[in-house]
């Protein structure tokens, strides 16, 4: 796991002013956007997201956007 969040701060700090999260869907990708997507929160596979080189969890008010945004089935 430190291998995979070593390699998002690589790629955070070579792309500066970009958000940089990780999803696992058919192996490991690295998303670098511009903005983080109202999703990014249930898409990511550690719960945080780099800007700048620096980790950030996300915060409580983007969870909730993301939960309330997701379809359910019921």
């Amino acid at each position: 796991m430190k291998e995979i969040k070593d390699k998002a701060k690589q790629i955070s700090l070579e792309n500066p002013g970009m958000y940089v999260t990780i999803a696992a869907c058919f192996g490991i990708e690295y998303v670098v956007s511009k903005r983080l997507h109202a999703f990014a929160p249930s898409d990511s596979f550690v719960k945080s997201y780099w800007l700048n080189g620096i980790e950030k969890p996300f915060s409580n008010k983007q969870i909730i956007r993301d939960q309330i945004l997701t379809p359910s089935m019921a």
